[in-house]
């Protein structure tokens, strides 16, 4: 008779949690391309959001790219998660705002015009206090940190260092510049002006050849110079505070949890800063500051890194 009564019992619950699995929300993520970091960040994501993934790899076609989100917004998922510049800028022109979209992994997010309704992100930069923290243990005997930028793109960037910068005892000097040409004049007129440099995520100066005539620059007159992103510092850049790939996956995760459980509407979120950094050093770059008056650069950043548990990468 009790085998009955739990038959019984499950033929009532069955029904209930087949609503439940039903119910459950379905997010997909759409990376641009099949990255190791890519896939780093759908891990982290899938181990913090609630609700059922779906992964999709676009083909690195802008045409294609259109199809697979015109396919995407025929589901109706509850959230999108966009990875990387290709599939961030057309879940922007595709989705038209009816769906929720958070992006993550686009270097200069701010020149792709990511803004508008149902739409945030996490940036791959910070707020610059971080980096001139590290900056400042490695260096100490810094004080004139020079900032290559476009002030069209990137006046907002330069106040917000000069903010991280004098709690530190350092100051910025903007070194301005309203081409990629002029970028070696200008720098050529800094020297003796600036003890480090920093990089910024600026539309014109972010290019590639620009950010070697940085690292040229900085190798010649033997400044530190702290990158953006690890390539730069296996390029040549003294160091770089980047985002881990996984806890941004983790934070897009949590970010996600509230639009898609808490109704809280993206457009109304900024893009957030990263919340997990790795510090990654380039033993060459550091060792040229060797002449300095600071003591063992390595040894130091190695230091700062212990203190806040950031994982290091590094470069020979």
């Amino acid at each position: 008779m009790r085998r009955y009564g739990w038959l019984w019992l499950w033929a009532l619950l069955l029904p209930v949690v087949a609503v439940a699995q039903q119910a459950r929300p379905k997010v997909v993520v759409v990376k641009s391309a099949a990255l190791a970091p890519y896939a780093a960040v759908v891990a982290g994501f899938s181990a913090e959001v609630h609700a059922e993934v779906v992964e999709v790899t676009l083909e690195d076609s802008a045409p294609a790219a259109a199809r697979a989100f015109q396919r995407i917004a025929a589901q109706k998922p509850a959230l999108v998660l966009a990875v990387g510049p290709l599939a961030a800028n057309t879940a922007k022109r595709s989705l038209g705002g009816d769906t929720p979209v958070l992006f993550a992994m686009v270097p200069y997010y701010e020149k792709y015009g990511l803004e508008g309704p149902n739409l945030t992100g996490i940036a791959l930069t910070s707020d610059f206090r971080p980096e001139l923290a590290a900056l400042k243990a490695a260096a100490p005997s810094v004080k004139r940190v020079g900032i290559l930028h476009d002030p069209r793109f990137s006046a907002g960037l330069v106040e917000a260092a000069q903010s991280a910068a004098s709690p530190l005892g350092l100051s910025i000097v903007p070194l301005e510049t309203d081409g990629q040409a002029k970028a070696d004049k200008v720098l050529s007129g800094a020297r003796e002006k600036v003890d480090a440099l920093l990089m910024v995520a600026d539309k014109t100066v972010g290019n590639a050849s620009v950010v070697q005539e940085l690292i040229s620059f900085a190798s010649a007159q033997r400044l530190p110079l702290v990158g953006l992103t690890p390539s730069q510092v296996k390029e040549g850049a003294t160091l770089a505070l980047a985002p881990s790939p996984t806890a941004i996956g983790q934070q897009a995760g949590r970010l996600a949890n509230r639009i898609i459980h808490e109704k809280v509407d993206p457009g109304a979120l900024a893009v957030a800063q990263p919340e997990g950094l790795d510090l990654a050093v380039n033993l060459s770059a550091a060792d040229k500051l060797g002449g300095s008056k600071d003591k063992d650069v390595v040894m130091e950043l190695l230091r700062f890194a212990a203190k806040r548990d950031f994982p290091v990468r590094v470069f020979e």
